[in-house]
């Protein structure tokens, strides 16, 4: 292709409408949804099978075989009518009930016929095995690794029930224990069913969380694409108006060449020559950079669309520069523009600099007078924009103007010398941090001056031949005096801020590792807590008060208070409802350990002669106690039941001679020595479960406490309400069920589900707090950006006061005849409208985009420039204020 050929940018793969076709219309993948959405949808399965699980309710019958002839009124009809409605199961199975030993292929070969499980009734009358449970006395169908333990666990159900007085029912409890133990495959433990449901829906969380900061990452990738696509269209549609600007300065300079005989021609054409290769060049990066965007079209790849965007943005500062270099070497109206946006950072810097002129007065000097030759350079471009003058002296101003700039550059670098003469010799490490400090305040610099716009600086100086090779140009120059002026400031302050302690865990590491620990901890805990419905120490719940108080015998015959309190009821009178039940609940009231009954219960009180029931013993070892024999216990309960039930028939069932469901006995032993001992409880209650506390403590029964042979003055009322407290947290311990599941399995499910959570709520917890900081930061850039718009509009109402000022005042006794007042004024006045419109452009965004880390950048960029005019204006107000006092008094 020629070089000369025009070239058709508007045409081909690369324009808008194909780019409209191609990458903008892809979308982040739905994959991380539709995951969530499934692993939501598992949560709410395992949660509903969880429930089903946990709330379930035994429903399959069990099935009873009683031999005949077996003692405490255990047959086939007691064990059904005790059974009724209370022997359910999750599975169905067969216990046959037997009362001789059990054979060696019984128990050990599981030979038991057709039943599912075989218990024996009978005893060892030399050993009624109550500490610890015959476990051949129960024999299995199955063989497992946990027969024997099962055993001992049914046989000792069975032994707690017939210590409370029961014989079908301890039957019908050895039977419940069994359906626990041996005949329930289902998990019934809250905990691992709600982890297990929780697990899913952590992950459905973290999957949306990933899903959403995948697609703000797409959305930034696509529209920092199209951000670049749009710069590369911009720079590529303004090739031929930029291509046309140069040839119209060719033409200019060899007009202005031809009419000054001066001139030579090769000097005249450099100008022409270095914009005809800058154009030549922005062609050729914008073809390179159209055939990027092809490849870019067909595979976003972020290392590649990286160098993209900064090429486009390359690109279009290249572009700026050469149209901006052609006006000023043209002599066109843009000329003026142009220079003063080359000179506004750079005043500001200077200005800078002498805020510290104390430190060094000679070289502050030296600086305000080439400050104002640089002034009075752009004053005269601006006077002579469009003369023939202009044009024809185009390179002696710019030679003017870089000898200025090479003073400054001088004068800056004398500064640094002596404000980092105290100091050693720097390493190579140093000089490229300040280096890389210098060049982010020039930056910076620039940005504040045009507040914050896209800036052309560096190429457009380089295209009016302002380069200075590889040393710093004046901007840099007195940025890098001003850095080390700073850091000269702040030495001791730094010094004394270096950490003497070590460096402690980051947040990051914190966040990580926190989740972790509390999950292994939640799974130990988890594990330790498997079988807490088994142990004591939960919260009780008992919340019902002793329904009927009842009292068997003659309540003369209780001993009387040694020494009773005046107003208070006697020891027999203290045999009364309400006043068991205010004891019952002083009790809650003064204890966190204590309840009232969990189910209704109707009390009767046996007072009832030792002699007549049962033969006892002192106790061997406690002066305090009797020593019933267990068999004698079993047959006194059984004497008094029948007799309480001659006065009382509803304590009774009749169909299986026990006490009924709902009422109790409370036996109290009445000594010939006038004192009395307080007897086992006896209710309708069926002992059941794993590790259940109802009769387990047989020698309460058969070891009562003889009252009245301490020093002790207890009520014989405040005493059942004790014994009643006990019996109360038994019952809240009975029925228990073991949740069959591995420790193993809980604890890594636990641990997990801890940890996901855990970390779902972290990350969370960062996405709420970050949203809150940006929204802060947005109100308060808001607020910020009103406080910006009342000091512009304080700068606007006094600008007539400022140009009098600047050049009325100070003008007068100036060395450039005030030509740099003027140039300064007019900056300032830039300055003011740049400020002025971009606050205007920021206040008229969409709300949407009124927020975000660029939308506060150009805030503080604004911020940075009014604050820059504000303290310019103070101060010229000052020196005016300063000049004029000394014209008085002159």
């Amino acid at each position: 292709m020629e070089a000369g050929a025009p070239l058709d940018f508007c045409t081909g793969p690369h324009t808008p409408a194909s780019r409209r076709s191609g990458a903008l219309r892809r979308k982040p993948p739905a994959r991380f949804p539709v995951l969530a959405v499934c692993l939501a949808a598992l949560s709410v399965a395992l949660g509903w099978v969880g429930y089903q699980q946990v709330t379930a309710q035994p429903t399959e019958p069990i099935t009873f075989v009683v031999d005949e002839g077996l003692p405490y009124g255990i047959t086939q009809e007691s064990v059904e009518a005790a059974a009724e409605g209370v022997a359910l199961g999750y599975q169905p199975f067969t216990m046959h009930v037997v009362e001789r030993e059990l054979e060696w292929e019984e128990t050990n070969h599981h030979e038991i016929g057709d039943a599912d499980l075989i218990l024996s009734v009978g005893d060892d009358a030399d050993d009624p095995d109550l500490p610890i449970p015959d476990s051949s006395r129960v024999a299995f169908a199955v063989e497992d690794d946990d027969v024997w333990r099962d055993a001992a666990q049914i046989r000792g159900t069975f032994v707690n029930n017939r210590t409370l007085g029961h014989g079908p029912s301890a039957v019908v409890g050895a039977a419940l224990t069994a359906s626990n133990l041996r005949f329930d495959d289902g998990v019934g433990s809250p905990v691992l069913w709600g982890s297990l449901a929780a697990l899913p829906m952590f992950a459905a969380i973290l999957a949306m969380f990933a899903w959403l900061r995948r697609r703000r990452i797409e959305h930034a990738r696509y529209r920092e694409f199209s951000e670049a696509q749009l710069r590369l269209a911009r720079s590529v549609l303004e090739l031929e108006t930029v291509k046309a600007r140069v040839d119209l300065t060719e033409a200019v300079l060899s007009e202005a060449e031809a009419e000054d005989a001066s001139s030579s021609s090769g000097a005249s054409a450099s100008p022409a020559h270095t914009l005809q290769r800058d154009w030549a060049l922005i062609r050729e990066l914008s073809l390179d950079l159209a055939r990027e965007e092809q490849a870019l079209l067909r595979e976003l790849d972020d290392a590649a669309l990286r160098d993209f965007a900064a090429d486009t943005l390359d690109l279009q500062h290249r572009t700026d520069a050469v149209s901006e270099a052609a006006e000023v070497h043209s002599g066109h109206a843009g000329s003026r523009s142009v220079l003063d946006r080359l000179a506004l950072p750079l005043l500001h810097s200077i200005d800078d600099v002498l805020a510290h002129r104390s430190r060094f007065p000679a070289e502050a000097q030296e600086l305000e007078t080439h400050r104002a030759r640089l002034l009075s350079i752009a004053q005269e471009v601006a006077s002579d924009v469009g003369s023939a003058g202009l044009v024809a002296n185009h390179r002696e101003v710019l030679e003017r103007w870089d000898s200025v700039e090479q003073d400054i550059r001088t004068i800056a670098a004398r500064i640094s010398r002596r404000v980092s003469k105290p100091k050693r010799s720097a390493g190579t490490a140093d000089t490229i941090a300040l280096n890389d400090a210098v060049e982010e305040r020039a930056s910076r610099r620039v940005s504040a001056a045009t507040a914050g716009a896209t800036d052309s600086f560096r190429q457009l100086r380089a295209s009016l031949g302002l380069g200075h090779g590889s040393e710093l140009g004046p901007l840099q120059a007195t940025e890098r005096a001003l850095e080390l002026l700073e850091r000269l400031d702040d030495q001791p302050a730094r010094v004394a801020d270096v950490p003497t302690t070590k460096r402690g865990i980051s947040w990051g590491t914190a966040a990580v590792l926190l989740p972790v620990l509390l999950g292994l901890a939640a799974g130990w805990v988890a594990v330790g807590q498997s079988d807490s419905n088994t142990a004591y120490g939960r919260t009780l719940t008992g919340d019902q008060p002793l329904a009927e108080l009842r009292v068997y015998g003659d309540p003369a015959r209780i001993p009387d208070l040694k020494d009773p309190l005046e107003g208070e009821p006697s020891n027999a009178q203290t045999l009364d409802l309400q006043y068991v039940r205010s004891r019952m609940q002083r009790s809650v009231e003064f204890s966190d350990t204590t309840a009232l009954l969990p189910d209704r219960l109707e009390l009767t009180v046996a007072l009832l002669p030792i002699d007549e029931y049962a033969e006892y013993q002192p106790h061997p070892e406690y002066d305090e106690r009797l020593w019933i024999d267990y068999w004698e216990m079993l047959e006194a309960q059984r004497k008094l039941k029948h007799d309480v039930a001659q006065q009382y028939p509803q304590v009774l069932d009749a169909e299986t001679g026990e006490v009924a469901r709902g009422q109790g006995i409370l036996p109290i032993w009445l000594l010939p020595d006038g004192n009395y001992a307080i007897g086992y409880t006896l209710t309708g209650e069926i002992s059941s479960g794993v590790d259940s506390r109802m009769g387990a403590y047989y020698f309460n029964a058969t070891e009562p406490r003889v009252i009245g042979r301490d020093d002790f003055d207890i009520p014989v009322g405040d005493l059942i309400a004790y014994d009643l407290g006990d019996l109360g947290r038994a019952m809240e311990y009975n029925h228990q069920e073991l949740s069959h599941v591995s420790p193993g399995a809980l604890f890594w499910i636990v641990a997990v589900s801890v940890w996901t959570g855990a970390q779902t709520l972290i990350l969370l917890g960062v996405a709420v707090a970050e949203a809150g900081r940006r929204r802060a930061g947005t109100v308060a850039s808001r607020r910020q950006l009103a406080s910006l718009r009342a000091d512009l509009e304080s700068l606007a109402l006094g600008l007539d006061l400022s140009r009098l000022d600047m050049v009325a005042v100070l003008g007068l006794d100036s060395p450039t005849d005030g030509r740099a007042e003027q140039a300064e004024q007019r900056l300032y006045e830039m300055g003011l409208v740049t400020a002025w419109r971009e606050v205007q452009a920021l206040e008229n965004l969409p709300r949407r985009e009124q927020r975000g880390e660029a939308w506060q950048s150009r805030i503080r960029h604004v911020q940075h420039l009014v604050e820059t005019l504000t303290t310019r204006d103070a101060d010229v107000s000052r020196r005016a204020d300063e000049m004029a006092r000394v014209q008085r008094l002159s």
